[in-house]
């Protein structure tokens, strides 16, 4: 049997979390199953408070961009519950984002596009060799378009992108190599990012990205100036005095929704790098046969060959059977080695003969092993022939790993490089990633042999312990393959650092090329630091390294090395523009954002209680406050439960409760979405991040399922949202006069806590307060009058494009503003009401002593009765009352942002300058057609698609004077102390 008044205070924390979500902007992004550290803040807050979603995330390897584009995709559809995104990504990606949905996002991507009339949410996860066709890439189905490392994709994908992309209302692009300074790349970026403003420059140029950056050359000039004639001169309209810069750089700099975090910013956050060189005596068999190989390289040199000599040496420095392979390849299929320099080497490919770079690194396994037993190693090998070389040879060696007494079996997990057309099937592709790599990542296989095909978009951060077979040629690859370790983990969770070291082992033999590579890079600081991977520094030292390694013989290679020296000490940002620097997304302004959120970001009355810093920690505290209280309310069955294969990993589990000795089905008071009351299966999931591993782990054992879904309990999780949808429901259909018997030890348990109070339960969330519901009059009287589907369409897709912006200036405004949980009461004694503290009304919402121990907890209790006739004469003073502490409560908040005004007209302005950008265009395409006479052609079709055109820009110009128009009324509306009413409740304490 349920109790009201418990039944109340389980709906004031579903409130609570509902409000809660909503603090920063974040609406929910902070979710996910990850860590929020100061970069993803700023960032994520950047992208959602933006005047549109339509950005690149930039920032350098390792720093989480999959998990802030779940985060925005979650606040996304948080907030619009049809929200369909679309997910591209390269074919090896594929299987981690996967993983990543599951195990962080909350739900598991679909491998189809949506239906028409399908209802909710959609997310499909697609790589290349999924599309039947380029068209599905389609701005018709899909809100928002992910891309991630859209320059690995296919030219006519990243074309297909670039035509489209500016009919998707949302767009995300995640790469840490963009290729800001190759012209074509950035030209293709602008195009996807800014569709309207470069199709406008491209109708007067032919290099339309030089145009956009002598504008903002131009208006860099002008922010100091404050002269209208000035800016009309270069074609801009003056910005706002006040925050000019700020202004000017969010509405021209180039690069103005770019983000880019960089490592050096956030050393506190990232492992350290150490290198360790292992130089190596090599055999006289190896000393010859790469003799002989570079002999060929010399000679192919000068003949003009067309033999990729590159690879070629690199092999060589490899494995036997590599080089064995490669050797075959050019001296039987393509006819090479006229002079018989690689039937030479052949002569020195004997096993028997020795392989020293395989002794060196069996003896480092040994010694890292012997340490450590449980350490996992990932051996770079870079091609099938040395991985398939290592998987057989290092367990002829260690069939055993570890000291005496802890020796195991050892266990190998190998990733190849495979053929990029083998499979299109989603699950085949999972089930390849997770036989290759899955032993490695949960830690069951203590050995990963890597191709390169491994070097980008994996997370195995678990590991710190990487080892070069053979060193690579390009400082990019050898700083991809130190990210895969180097990344974002758990270790500086929840105040809990500790230092955390990348051992990075470089083999290599003494008087060889490598040896001199092996220098060469260390010079460049690729092995203490992340580097910038798509500049022109790296591609020329890559280049020389090559050269040189080809010929070291006729090569400086102390000059390489001062080169290399240089270039490390640039300390240069090529992300910078004559404007960018003003954009307000510094490190120290993500830190001071961090630091507000840990200070505002838990909201109370809390259930349960923390004094830890980090409000994410706080967060969690109150959550599981509540699901504790649901137990003790016989709302839900929770239980502990540890996984029987892996002790050390703990989480719970939640059921429907089953009263004692009932022997009917289960009839819960609401249901769970995927929680079926008709049979026992248990629902396992996380309630707090100091649980998560990194990467996480997708399944545990739960009633002899080996298999079963492990969950991460937060803002887009299906179960703690419906939890928190029906206690919202059940909490407001209290009665709203109880008599309440408290538990002792309760704080108001006391003759100066008993008595009756009048509560009021209201929150503040400005966003829903002062931006209402969109007003679509004009638009559906417009798409009466369309005539044809074709003319219809730009008037729909602009109604969607207004609540997409309407959803946007709901995020800004409550990222100026913190939204609040207000509850308020008074006290009756004597005949008069008096105001109680925060303390004692936060008390009112708390059925239990919150000291006491699970055996000895007990909860209030509480009836309905009716309000005495005095209580009925004396409510209204009662509820003046609380409205002037709540009108006192809206003052401070408006505080909290002083230039207010200026904020709106920032905004206002921004809003504008991106919509002239649409009419314009729109405007342009509107001439062309009745330039070419389709006004009044005898064509019906044609007639059709010049309202079309013309229903376009005039939904333009609407969407903009709707916009701007809300945004005005901001500043008077917002004065208005207006709140959002929970529950006014009359408690008679006993």
């Amino acid at each position: 049997m349920s109790d009201p008044f418990v039944d109340f205070c389980l709906g004031v924390q579903a409130v609570r979390r509902a409000v809660e979500r909503e603090v920063g902007g974040f609406g929910g992004a902070l979710g996910v199953a990850a860590v929020p550290y100061p970069h993803q803040l700023a960032n994520v807050q950047r992208i959602l408070t933006d005047t549109r979603v339509r950005h690149l995330i930039a920032d350098e390897v390792g720093l989480g961009k999959t998990v802030q584009a779940l985060m925005i995709l979650n606040a996304l559809r948080l907030q619009n519950p049809r929200h369909r995104a679309l997910i591209l990504v390269p074919e090896n990606l594929a299987p981690q984002w996967l993983l990543e949905c599951k195990t962080r996002g909350h739900f598991a991507p679909l491998d189809a596009p949506p239906a028409e009339d399908e209802e909710g949410w959609h997310v499909r996860l697609v790589y290349y060799e999924q599309l039947q066709s380029i068209t599905e890439i389609d701005p018709d189905r899909y809100d928002l378009l992910i891309v991630d490392e859209i320059q690995r994709l296919q030219s006519n994908v990243r074309q297909r992108v670039a035509d489209v992309a500016g009919d998707f209302r949302q767009l995300l692009l995640l790469s840490a190599t963009p290729k800001i300074e190759d012209v074509e790349a950035f030209r293709q970026l602008l195009a996807i990012l800014e569709p309207e403003r470069m199709a406008l420059a491209s109708r007067g140029s032919s290099e339309p990205e030089s145009l956009l950056r002598e504008r903002e050359a131009a208006a860099a000039t002008l922010v100091q100036s404050s002269h209208p004639e000035q800016w009309a001169a270069i074609g801009l309209p003056e910005p706002p005095e006040r925050g000019r810069s700020a202004v000017a750089a969010a509405a021209w700099s180039v690069l103005r929704r770019v983000t880019h975090a960089r490592r050096r910013d956030y050393p506190d956050l990232l492992p350290q790098r150490e290198l360790h060189r292992i130089a190596i005596e090599p055999t006289a068999d190896e000393v010859a046969r790469q003799a002989n190989v570079w002999r060929f390289i010399n000679h192919a040199r000068r003949a003009d060959d067309s033999t990729d000599l590159a690879r070629l040496g690199q092999v060589a420095l490899r494995s036997p059977r590599a080089l064995s392979e490669r050797i075959n390849i050019l001296r039987g299929r393509d006819q090479r080695d006229p002079q018989g320099y690689l039937q030479a080497a052949t002569k020195h490919l004997d096993l028997a003969n020795g392989d020293s770079r395989l002794e060196a690194l069996i003896d480092l396994l040994v010694e890292l092993w012997n340490n450590d037993p449980e350490q996992a190693v990932l051996v770079v090998a870079e091609d099938n022939p040395t991985v398939d070389y290592l998987e057989r040879m290092i367990p002829q060696f260690l069939p055993e790993i570890g000291p005496r007494g802890r020796r195991r079996a050892l266990s190998i997990a190998v990733k190849r490089n495979r053929d990029m057309a083998a499979t299109s099937d989603f699950v085949d592709l999972f089930d390849e990633y997770d036989d290759s790599l899955g032993g490695f990542v949960v830690g069951e296989d203590q050995l990963l042999i890597a191709g390169d095909v491994a070097q980008v978009g994996l997370n195995l951060q678990h590991a710190t312990k990487l080892i070069f077979f053979s060193m690579p040629w390009s400082p990019a690859a050898v700083e991809q393959w130190i990210g895969r370790l180097d990344r974002l983990g758990s270790a500086a969770l929840l105040d809990r650092t500790r230092a955390r070291t990348v051992d990075i082992y470089a083999i290599y033999q003494r008087g060889q090329v490598d040896e001199r590579v092996v220098s060469v890079l260390d010079d460049f600081a690729v092995f203490r630091r992340s580097i910038r991977l798509d500049g022109d520094e790296i591609a020329t030292v890559s280049q020389h390294i090559v050269e040189a390694a080809l010929a070291p013989h006729s090569n400086n290679w102390q000059s390489l090395a001062r080169e290399a020296r240089t270039a490390a000490s640039d300390d240069g940002d090529h992300l910078m523009t004559p404007l960018s620097g003003a954009l307000p997304w510094r490190a120290d302004q993500a830190r001071a954002l961090a630091d507000f959120f840990d200070r505002a970001g838990a909201l109370g009355p809390m259930l349960q209680a923390s004094s830890a810093r980090r409000a994410i920690v706080r967060i969690e505290a109150g959550l599981i406050g509540w699901m504790r209280l649901m137990w003790r309310a016989d709302g839900l069955r929770l239980w502990k439960k540890s996984d029987p294969e892996e002790p050390g990993r703990q989480f719970r589990l939640l059921h429907y409760y089953r009263p004692p000795y009932s022997q009917g089905p289960i009839q819960p008071r609401f249901s769970l979405p995927g929680l079926d009351p008709r049979d026992g299966r248990r629902y396992a999931y996380l309630d707090e991040r100091r649980w998560l591993e990194s990467p996480p782990v997708p399944t545990v054992d739960v009633d002899d399922d080996p298999g079963a879904t492990l969950n991460f309990l937060d803002h887009g999780n299906p179960i703690h949202d419906a939890l928190v949808a029906e206690w919202t429901k059940i909490g407001k259909a209290v009665p709203s006069c109880l008599r309440v018997k408290l538990p002792a030890g309760h704080a108001l348990a006391n003759d100066e806590g008993r008595g009756t109070y009048l509560a009021a339960v209201l929150h503040w969330v400005p966003g829903e307060l002062y931006l209402g519901e969109l007003d679509r009059t004009h638009a559906m009287e417009r798409l009466q009058e369309a005539r044809t589907r074709f003319e219809q369409k730009p008037v729909l897709d602009a109604i969607q494009q207004m609540e997409e912006d309407l959803r946007a200036d709901r995020r800004w405004l409550n990222g100026l503003f913190s939204a609040r949980m207000d509850v308020l009461a008074a006290r009756f004694d004597k005949g008069a009401w008096t105001v109680v503290d925060q303390a004692v009304a936060d008390s009112l919402c708390s059925p239990w002593c919150p000291t006491a121990a699970s055996k000895d907890l007990v909860l209030a209790s509480g009836q309905r009765t009716q309000l005495a006739p005095e209580l009925k004469a004396a409510q209204g003073r009662a509820v003046q009352m609380l409205l002037e502490e709540q009108r006192a409560r809206h003052q401070r908040s408006l505080g909290e942002c002083p230039d207010f005004l200026a904020r709106i007209e920032a905004r206002r302005f921004l809003v504008a300058a991106e919509a002239e950008d649409l009419i314009e265009w729109r405007q342009a395409l509107l001439d062309d057609a009745v330039a070419q006479g389709m006004e009044t052609s005898e064509q019906g079709f044609t007639r059709s698609r010049f309202r079309a055109i013309r229903n376009a820009r005039d939904m333009a110009v609407h969407m903009r004077d709707v916009r701007l128009a809300r945004l005005a009324a901001l500043a008077e509306a917002v004065q208005n102390p207006a709140f959002g009413e929970y529950k006014l409740l009359m408690l008679t304490l006993e």
